[in-house]
């Protein structure tokens, strides 16, 4: 990392912190650390980001750990927390999101590498929206394909079944022939049902108001309940395509820690009795749902790391 920010981010520290990076780190082998290594370099390169919260999450290499401290060490705009024994991806955030000094919150996986100008167009798309709001940005992987970032459709006990299969949107049609190419995607900011936690902007302020993330989700799914409360708050769930990150490829959670995770959002969501009833019976369906679609799939169990 450079020790000296560059002339356009020394500006920008001179006014009031705008945008605090939440970057939560867990499970990073230092001959995988690349991923790490270059999020973190865009973080420190956009303009608008003015501190970055790195989150030891635990079960890193030491020296990946060793890394993030000597990058404390360097800069001035880095703070590394630790997380306390059995916290959830989503209590770590949280804690992260404590130390932030900014006016927005910009949770970032540690696989995702900004866009320059990303982070400006995140927040002049919620400008004008409807408090609490929430801006999500397009994702990719190294092979330029688009990556489940956003989520259509009404949010709701049902939806977990949609997460668990990763059903999509309906493809597009291609254009006919003599009329010209539609758009692939607006150039405007879209409302959509939930975005991806792993790309996400949203004021400190109404983080706060909602009461950060359910800590009770051990894996994923948090990041769906925020959109869902964001939105029955009356606030405004926001894609801005225009804002865009590269993913590398992550392991998948366990099915156990998926099926719980996203049961805890079907009970959560729940407003009809027939809801209330697949909430009652999530978990084990979830899982065998889960199980399934790995094994139609071709996917190998996630191996254990070795202590």
């Amino acid at each position: 990392m450079d020790k000296f920010p560059s002339r356009e981010r020394a500006t920008s520290q001179t006014l009031a912190p705008r945008v605090s990076a939440v970057v939560v780190v867990r499970g990073v082998h230092e001959n995988g650390s690349q991923p790490l290594d270059l999020c973190l370099r865009s973080a420190l390169a956009e303009p608008w980001i003015d501190d970055l919260v790195i989150v030891d999450h635990g079960e890193n290499d030491a020296g990946v750990s060793a890394a993030l401290r000597a990058l404390q060490a360097d800069r001035r705009d880095v703070k590394l927390v630790t997380a306390p024994a059995g916290a959830t991806a989503a209590g770590a955030a949280n804690l992260g999101a404590q130390y932030a000094l900014g006016r927005w919150l910009l949770f970032l996986e540690p696989d995702v590498v900004l866009q320059r100008g990303a982070v400006a167009r995140m927040a002049a798309a919620g400008g004008g929206a409807r408090t609490p709001w929430i801006v999500g940005g397009k994702l990719t992987d190294t092979d330029g394909r688009e990556r489940r970032a956003i989520r259509a459709g009404a949010r709701n006990a049902w939806s977990a079944i949609a997460v668990a299969m990763d059903w999509s949107a309906p493809p597009r049609r291609p254009a006919r022939k003599g009329r010209k190419s539609e758009a692939i995607e607006p150039l405007q900011p879209a409302r959509v049902a939930a975005v991806s936690g792993a790309f996400m902007l949203i004021p400190r302020q109404d983080f706060q108001a909602l009461g950060g993330f359910d800590e009770g989700f051990a894996t994923e799914a948090a990041d769906l309940d925020l959109c869902r409360r964001a939105a029955d708050a009356g606030g405004s769930v926001l894609f801005q395509p225009e804002a865009a990150g590269v993913q590398f490829a992550r392991p998948y959670a366990s099915k156990r820690q998926r099926a719980q995770s996203l049961a805890r959002f079907a009970a959560k969501s729940a407003k009809t009795p027939a809801q209330r009833l697949f909430a009652a019976v999530a978990a084990p369906a979830l899982a065998t749902l889960i199980a399934l679609k790995n094994l139609i799939a071709g996917r190998p169990p996630r191996p254990r790391r070795r202590r």
